[in-house]
């Protein structure tokens, strides 16, 4: 359960972060914080004193406690150093990403400084909030839920004015002017579904997530494909986010793979659940691709890793990380230039490999 101290504490840094308290701004009382959050005394001063040791807040003696105006703290190392925030850095095709990033800078002598969101929000905010008091140089970004309205782009924007040279990786911002680096992924879903109607198919089950921009415009492509096609399909989707929907994947894949009419084809969101299928698949005695063709999205080390080389939409991984590193160093190099224009997108490609086969009716 979260202290009442640390509920205080995230509500002001919300007001300030956002803009409802500029620079010196006078915040309520003590006594008034009392009474809006129903809490002691002793309970506001500790958040007080928490947003006053981080840089948020400043305290007059007898005068009351104002917004502390934004400074970022100088480098004064000799090196510079690029902070890298993405959705997950451990697992996937990630580590690829981030190896060319890495790779770029150390050749530069640029350190890095590497966080994780888990694709959550309020961990997108924490970190946003400790880089805008850490002495970065540049951030290289995979925004957060990036399907919807990027809900922290007021605190990206607020790194902005410090003057921080912002990419973004596999998304890009909604309002803020910044380059990013991103797959055609509806070309991508559209090439995938492509190839699965060319071998005859027609029970074809789509599987996206739909809480990160990558999945919905992968869905799309699945879609669009379908409609041009002109010939009869009984398609479906599976729609999930991150979460719980994501954790019970197996047991909705045995659902469909229990039905008279299962799918005979997946186009699936990318090769983790492509082999999650493969693998549930087998052990359902359906052959994979005799009795079920799989293609996945990533070209990922996964999609080699069973026995089967799972067909897949090649993801730019590695080069895309090296790409995203060259910009943000020159964007460091030359503040004054804009580099709004400087966005890159991957022309997807697919590697075919064992894992679709013709129809064959039963």
């Amino acid at each position: 359960m979260e202290k009442k101290y640390q509920t205080v504490t995230d509500a002001i840094r919300r007001w300030i972060t956002s803009g409802q308290y500029a620079g010196n701004d006078k915040l309520p009382t003590e006594a008034d914080l009392m009474t809006q959050f129903n809490v002691s005394r002793h309970t506001v001063r500790k958040a007080l004193a928490d947003l006053e040791t981080d840089g948020f807040v400043y305290r007059i003696q007898g005068g009351g406690t104002y917004v502390a105006e934004k400074r970022h703290p100088v480098n004064t190392s000799g090196m510079k150093s690029v902070a890298v925030m993405a959705t997950h850095i451990n697992d996937y095709i990630f580590p690829a990403i981030i190896s060319g990033i890495e790779r770029e800078l150390s050749a530069q002598s640029v350190s890095l400084m590497l966080s994780s969101t888990g694709n959550s929000e309020a961990a997108e905010a924490d970190n946003l909030n400790k880089l805008m008091h850490t002495a970065i140089d540049g951030l290289i970004v995979e925004p957060s839920r990036s399907a919807f309205a990027i809900k922290n782009e007021p605190l990206y924007q607020q790194l902005q004015n410090l003057r921080i040279p912002i990419v973004t990786m596999n998304s890009k911002f909604r309002s803020l002017e910044a380059p990013s680096f991103v797959m055609d992924d509806f070309a991508g879903g559209r090439m995938a579904t492509d190839y699965i109607l060319q071998h005859h198919h027609q029970r074809i089950l789509g599987i996206f997530k739909t809480d990160d921009q990558q999945g919905i415009d992968r869905m799309n492509g699945f879609v669009y494909a379908l409609q041009k096609a002109n010939q009869p399909n009984s398609a479906t989707t599976f729609l999930y986010q991150s979460g719980s929907a994501e954790d019970k994947m197996g047991e909705r894949l045995r659902e469909f793979f229990s039905q008279p009419q299962r799918p005979s084809a997946l186009v699936c969101y990318n090769d983790k659940i492509a082999v999650l299928a493969y693998n549930i698949a087998q052990t359902m005695g359906i052959q994979v691709p005799e009795e079920l063709s799989i293609v996945g999205f990533d070209n990922s080390a996964l999609a080699n890793s069973y026995g089967l080389h799972i067909t897949s939409v090649n993801h730019p991984k590695e080069t895309m990380g090296t790409d995203a590193a060259k910009l943000i160093l020159k964007m460091i190099k030359e503040p004054a230039k804009d580099f709004t224009k400087s966005s890159k997108i991957y022309t997807p490609e697919l590697v075919v490999g064992d894992s679709v086969q013709d129809y064959q009716p039963e």
